[in-house]
């Protein structure tokens, strides 16, 4: 019986480093299989102003109807509760941060360096 048990080890052990080989044959550099999420492939208001912030829109401060007429010269119309929203949360996740405008009592977004 204790024979019985050394092969089946052995085989077990065979069988995991036959799998190890196989995973490291697929990706030899040990870079992690998980998939990158890429920001701008986000669907609604928040994909669109991901792409406006990959362009560099949102290097210099923008108010919300400056950031409403580019994503109409892009073709993308959302309503503006829509898009100051997902400003908001672009900001709690601190990707954007938000400076109050003393002149317009509004508020000017850019992107975080």
């Amino acid at each position: 019986m204790e024979n019985d048990i050394k092969k089946i080890a052995a085989q077990i052990k065979s069988l995991v480093d036959e799998l190890a080989a196989l995973a490291n044959a697929s990706n030899p550099k040990g870079q992690s299989t998980k998939k990158k999420v890429r920001t701008a492939e986000a669907k609604g208001a928040i994909g669109a102003l991901n792409l406006l912030a990959e362009e560099g829109f949102f290097d210099t401060p923008k108010d919300i109807s400056l950031v409403m007429g580019k994503l109409k010269e892009i073709g993308r119309y959302y309503p503006q509760p829509a898009v100051s929203m997902n400003l908001l949360n672009l900001t709690r996740r601190r990707i954007f941060t938000r400076i109050p405008d003393k002149e317009t009592k509004n508020w000017l977004y850019v992107i975080k360096k």
